[in-house]
């Protein structure tokens, strides 16, 4: 890609997002990159210094703000990650959900329409459309129900489907596993390890919802926005599904007790009953179609994901 791109990333304040601009300024082709946040769950205190990254202030539902900031910087790619974020939070606030993980993406589609320049929009969806499916891949049937969020990015890859193939917009949805890395701050609603790294670092107790058997594939997020980098650059257009995880399964009690050892913490852990709606024992994703027609290979281990994470997590706790 030898022209200059002017990249959009929508919801470019948050832990993934704070990744991939610092992944897209690496890159000589990028000439400039438009973050719009509306920053309920996102910071911009750590983006980098650089001319070619600009922020402006923008909620994904609110239709004429998003369209005016589209068709003003008619941008060749657009990255929706903006999400109402959490299983938890979906569930406390169903409605919001749908403003955002709903409403929001049919918003971009609408704005998008008609853009001459535009090359692709890249849609974020999640691992949680599997449900209780164990070895995901993107030819399972999908029938999630166990919370909004859940529903809700499915509903989001479908309305990237439709408009695709209804307006001949190029885009292309991907679905994005437990993904950890530095830019995430420990909070309510948040993701385990910033959460189990803080109660570490605090000798705090660490609590596991279930029996500490359960697994989920944790996949660093250098590696899962390489992923979406090659995504948006592929050929495929047409609303095509793939996935972004790392490829293995990580007992969750194993996953506490390496941050144990890593910060050499005295905390304790715990055992509490699983949430109502949280039904998956097991997730682990299957990368084949990924690695085969994006060139998608993650390849960063557990341990050396958590270290760099602890190191970052270290200057901001």
């Amino acid at each position: 890609m030898s022209e200059q791109q002017k990249w959009m990333v929508i919801g470019g304040a948050g832990a993934i997002g704070n990744n991939l601009i610092r992944k897209l300024l690496e890159l000589s082709s990028i000439s400039q990159i438009i973050v719009l946040d509306n920053l309920s769950s996102g910071s911009i205190q750590w983006f980098p210094e650089d001319p070619r990254l600009q922020f402006r202030y923008c909620d994904i539902s609110d239709y004429s703000k998003l369209k005016f900031e589209i068709q003003e910087q008619q941008p060749n790619y657009i990255v929706n990650l903006a999400a109402h974020f959490a299983n938890q939070n979906s569930v406390d606030f169903p409605l919001s959900d749908v403003q955002t993980n709903i409403v929001g993406v049919i918003n971009v589609f609408e704005a998008s329409k008609g853009l001459p320049n535009l090359i692709k929009i890249v849609s974020a969806s999640s691992s949680c459309v599997y449900g209780s499916s164990e070895y995901m891949s993107e030819d399972d049937f999908v029938y999630p129900h166990e919370t909004p969020y859940a529903i809700n990015k499915l509903g989001g890859e479908l309305y990237t489907k439709y408009y695709s193939e209804q307006f001949n917009i190029a885009a292309i949805s991907v679905r994005i596993f437990n993904t950890y890395g530095p830019y995430e701050l420990p909070g309510k609603y948040r993701n385990v390890i910033p959460i189990f790294f803080k109660k570490a670092m605090k000798n705090e107790t660490l609590q596991i919802t279930g029996d500490g058997g359960e697994t989920r594939d944790f996949t660093f997020s250098d590696d899962t926005c390489d992923g979406i980098i090659k995504a948006a650059y592929s050929k495929y257009s047409d609303g095509e599904v793939f996935n972004l995880g790392a490829g293995t399964k990580v007992n969750i009690k194993d996953l506490a007790n390496e941050i144990l050892d890593i910060t050499q913490s005295n905390s304790e852990i715990i055992y509490t009953k699983m949430r109502s709606w949280d039904h998956v024992k097991h997730r682990q994703s299957n990368i084949k179609k990924s690695n085969e027609l994006l060139g998608y290979d993650p390849k960063t281990e557990l341990t050396i994901g958590l270290n760099i994470t602890y190191n970052w997590l270290l200057k901001v706790i």
